[in-house]
């Protein structure tokens, strides 16, 4: 059992990095297309984008996924259906601290980053994609 739960936190906090990374190349190509120009676009995607990736999603991504690892390494036991479980509790864990605790902490203002992150649907899906990635890691750690 401590075994599985340790494999579930490592397949976290692997799955943290990588949504990190899939949201910091999502920022670039999303302001690449808004802005259309190659300097502004290199320029917020090495000062700004990265800065907003640290201090605005790094820990409650962080907290997403471990405590989504945990949850999966914790129920393996019980259910072989390890990617619903990751499903359903990355969707649990990414809805509570991103919609409802980060509006607590950070105050969204209209267009800025953070209004960005707390829109449900956008919570949702990273939430969602941050479970189903760990659930593969996961998996992948198994064998």
């Amino acid at each position: 059992m401590t075994r599985r739960i340790l494999l579930g936190a490592a397949a976290g906090l692997l799955s943290a990095l990588v949504g990190l990374a899939v949201a910091y190349v999502a920022g670039v190509v999303t302001i690449a297309a808004d802005v259309r120009e190659f300097l502004p676009t290199l320029l917020a995607a090495t000062t700004v984008l990265p800065l907003m990736l640290l201090f605005v999603l790094l820990v409650p991504t962080l907290a997403i996924a471990v405590l989504t690892g945990l949850t999966i390494g914790g129920t393996a036991n019980f259910s072989s259906r390890v990617y619903l479980i990751g499903a359903a509790a990355g969707l649990l864990f990414g809805m509570v601290l991103l919609w409802g605790v980060l509006p607590l902490i950070i105050s969204p203002e209209p267009g800025d980053f953070t209004s960005i992150v707390t829109r449900p649907f956008w919570s949702a899906i990273y939430a969602l994609f941050l479970g189903l990635l760990a659930s593969r890691f996961f998996r992948w750690f198994q064998r």
